[in-house]
C-alpha cells in the first residue's frame, strides 16, 4: 500500500514566491530608483498587447486546465501544471513563472522513485518527479537565475542536485568564474555519476598559469574511477573522454598512470560490447571495451610513450590497419554525420550458435549502415533533385522492426522540398499515404509531421486525412499502453499514445477549433486529456517555442525513452 504524501502548498509557495521575489525577480535597477521617481517607472512599462479572439480562448482552455489539475494525481498535477507554464510565455510571462513554481512545489507530492521499480528507478528518465525538477531548475540557470537555483535545489531528489550543480559547473565556467566552478565539482568529486564532461571544459578552461589547479581536476577524476570504475563506454562523458581532452595539459607520467589504469580495468572486463562507427571516409567495428579503450587512447599514448603504444599494437594487426585508416581514433568519429551501432551481446554459449550469432548481428549492422547510408544520399538529393530524391526514397524499405525508412525519407524530401518546390512536397506526402495505413502505429508515429506539412502547403483536406491516420494509430498505441499483459509502467503523461494524441490536436486546432476540441473530447483516458487539452491550449495562444516532451515505453523486457517537440 502506498504511504500519502502530504504537503501544504500553500504556505510553501508563499515562503518561496517570497525568497524568489528577493533574490530572483527584484531588478537591481528598480531598487536604485528614488521612491519619488517609482511612479514614472511604472508608466514607462509597455502594455500588453491585446489578446486575439483565438488567444481568449486558449486562456480561457488553460484556466480550466489548471482547475482540473488540481484534482489529479501529484504526478499528473506537477506535469499538467509545468506544461501550462510553458503555454503562458508568450501572453503572460509573471503568470509562467508563478505557474513554474507551483509546479516544482506539486512535485514534492510525489513519492521519492526507488531502484526497485525498474520503470522509475531514481534518476532515470522515468523518474518523473525528478524529471520535471531538473528541467525547471535548468531552465533557470539559462535565464541567470542562480541565487532562486541555489535556494530551491535544497528540496530536489538527489539525483538533480548531482545534476544541477553539473550545470552549475557549466554555468560558471562558461562566466569565468572558475574558482566557483571548481568549488561546486568538488561537492561532486565521490559521487557515483562524477560529470567528466563538465570536469574536462573547466580543466581546459584554466589557463597555464593555475597548472595546480589543473591537477588537482585531473585527479580528482583520477580519484572518482578508482573508486567507482566505469559502468561501459561511454564516448561522450567518461573517464576516457576526460583524458582524450585534458591529456596535454597535465604531467606526461600522470597521463599514463591514469590510461594504465584505463586500460586494465577494460582487459579485465568480460565484454560482450561491439561498437560501429561509419563515416563518408570508412567505417570501424571495435568488439570489447578493451578494444574501444585502446582505439581511444592510442593517439594519445603515441604522443606520450611510443614504445608502449608500439607494445600494445604488436599482436593486434586489425587495431593497427584501424589507426593507420583513422590516426586520431574516437576524435575522427565526433564530426556530423557519423552514423553509430552499439549493442551487447550476451550469448556465452560459444561454438556455432556463438559464431551465428555474430554473423546475424553483423549482418543487421551491415543493413542498418546500408539503409542509413541511402537515406543519407536522399537527404543530398532532396536540395539538389528533389524529384530524383523522390524516386530513390521508394526504394527503400517500408518497414523495418520500428520504423519505415520510406516513409522517413519521403518525409524528409517533402521538409526540404516545402518551400522551393511545393509541388514535389506534396507528391512526396502522397506517396506516404498510398502505404501509410499498412504501417505499424509505431511506425506510423514517426510520420507525425505529415498533417503539419501539408497544412502548411495549403491542402486542409488532405491534412485532415493524415490526422485520421494518425488518431487511428493514437488510439492502437493506448490499447497497447494498456496491454493487461505487458502494460507501459511509464508516467502516463509520457506514454507514446499521449505524445502522438498531444501533436494530432496541435495539428487539428490549424484546421479548426472545433476539430480539435472533438479530438480531445475523445480521448479516453481523463488524464491524458488534461495535459492534451494544455498543448492545444499553447497553440492558440501562440507558444511555438520548442519543449522537448520525453516519450516513454516500459514495459517488463525493456524500456526505451526518446524525446519529442
Amino acid at each position: 500500500m502506498q504511504s500519502a504524501v502530504w504537503v501544504n502548498f500553500s504556505d510553501c509557495r508563499k515562503s518561496l514566491l517570497l525568497f524568489l521575489s528577493l533574490v530572483v525577480s527584484f531588478p537591481a535597477s528598480f531598487a536604485q530608483v528614488p521612491p519619488a521617481q517609482t511612479s514614472s517607472v511604472k508608466k514607462s512599462q509597455p502594455a500588453q498587447p491585446k489578446l486575439t479572439a483565438t488567444q481568449e480562448r486558449g486562456l480561457r482552455l488553460l484556466k480550466a486546465a489548471e482547475g482540473e489539475a488540481t484534482g489529479l494525481a501529484p504526478d499528473m498535477r506537477a506535469f499538467v501544471l509545468w506544461r501550462a507554464s510553458y503555454a503562458y510565455v508568450p501572453v503572460d510571462p509573471k503568470k509562467a513563472e508563478s505557474l513554474t513554481l507551483d509546479a516544482y512545489l506539486a512535485t514534492q507530492g510525489i513519492e521519492d522513485a526507488t531502484d526497485s521499480d525498474r520503470c522509475r528507478a531514481s534518476g532515470s528518465d522515468g523518474d518523473i518527479k525528478s524529471w520535471i525538477q531538473e528541467r525547471v531548475l535548468s531552465e533557470m540557470i539559462k535565464k541567470d537565475r542562480i541565487a532562486g537555483v541555489e535556494g530551491m535545489l535544497p528540496q530536489a531528489t538527489e539525483p538533480v542536485r548531482s545534476n544541477i550543480t553539473t550545470e552549475l559547473v557549466q554555468h560558471f565556467t562558461s562566466k569565468k568564474d572558475l574558482a566557483h566552478a571548481q568549488g561546486l565539482l568538488a561537492q561532486l568529486a565521490e559521487t557515483n555519476h562524477y560529470p567528466f564532461f563538465a570536469a574536462a571544459e573547466l580543466l581546459n578552461a584554466m589557463g597555464p598559469d593555475r597548472s595546480a589547479d589543473r591537477m588537482s581536476i585531473f585527479s580528482q577524476a583520477l580519484s572518482n574511477f578508482e573508486q567507482h570504475g566505469s559502468s561501459g563506454f561511454d564516448t561522450r562523458g567518461d573517464f576516457g573522454m576526460f583524458i582524450e581532452r585534458t591529456w596535454n595539459h597535465v604531467p606526461p607520467a600522470v597521463v599514463l598512470e591514469a590510461i594504465d589504469k584505463l586500460l586494465e580495468e577494460a582487459k579485465s572486463k568480460e565484454s560482450h560490447e561491439r561498437l560501429s562507427m561509419a563515416t563518408d571516409k570508412g567505417s570501424v567495428s571495435l568488439n570489447s571495451q578493451y578494444e574501444m579503450r585502446i582505439f581511444q587512447l592510442l593517439p594519445v599514448l603515441e604522443d606520450l610513450d611510443k614504445d608502449k603504444a608500439e607494445s600494445l599494437l604488436r599482436d593486434n594487426a586489425a587495431m593497427r590497419e584501424r589507426l593507420t585508416q583513422f590516426p586520431k581514433g574516437m576524435q575522427s568519429f565526433s564530426a556530423d554525420g557519423t552514423m553509430y551501432s552499439y549493442g551487447i551481446g550476451d550469448d556465452d554459449s560459444g561454438g556455432a550458435s556463438q559464431a551465428a550469432a555474430k554473423d546475424q548481428a553483423r549482418q543487421k549492422e551491415a543493413l542498418f549502415f546500408e539503409i542509413n547510408r541511402r537515406m543519407s544520399a536522399v537527404e543530398r538529393e532532396s536540395e539538389k533533385d528533389p524529384q530524383l530524391a523522390i524516386n530513390d526514397a521508394l526504394m527503400l524499405p517500408m518497414q523495418t522492426q520500428n520504423a519505415s525508412p520510406r516513409a522517413v525519407a519521403l518525409l524528409m524530401v517533402a521538409r526540404n522540398a516545402e518551400k522551393r518546390k511545393p509541388s514535389v512536397a506534396k507528391a512526396a506526402l502522397d506517396e506516404i499515404m498510398k502505404f501509410e495505413e499498412q504501417l505499424s502505429p509505431e511506425q506510423a508515429k514517426r510520420e507525425d509531421e505529415l498533417p503539419k506539412i501539408y497544412f502548411e502547403l495549403g491542402y486542409p483536406d488532405d491534412a485532415k486525412k493524415a490526422l485520421k491516420v494518425m488518431l487511428k494509430a493514437a488510439e492502437k498505441l493506448y490499447e497497447h499502453d494498456n496491454d493487461a499483459d505487458d502494460p507501459n509502467k511509464s508516467f502516463k503523461g509520457t506514454w507514446p499514445s499521449a505524445d502522438l494524441w498531444r501533436k494530432c490536436v496541435q495539428e487539428a486546432s490549424k484546421i479548426s477549433s472545433a476539430y480539435a476540441e472533438e479530438i480531445t473530447g475523445e480521448i479516453p483516458d481523463p488524464e491524458i486529456a488534461a495535459s492534451v487539452k494544455v498543448a492545444y491550449a499553447a497553440s492558440l495562444l501562440g507558444q511555438t517555442s520548442g519543449l522537448a516532451i520525453l516519450v516513454s515505453d516500459c514495459r517488463k523486457n525493456g524500456s526505451s525513452y526518446d524525446f519529442s517537440q
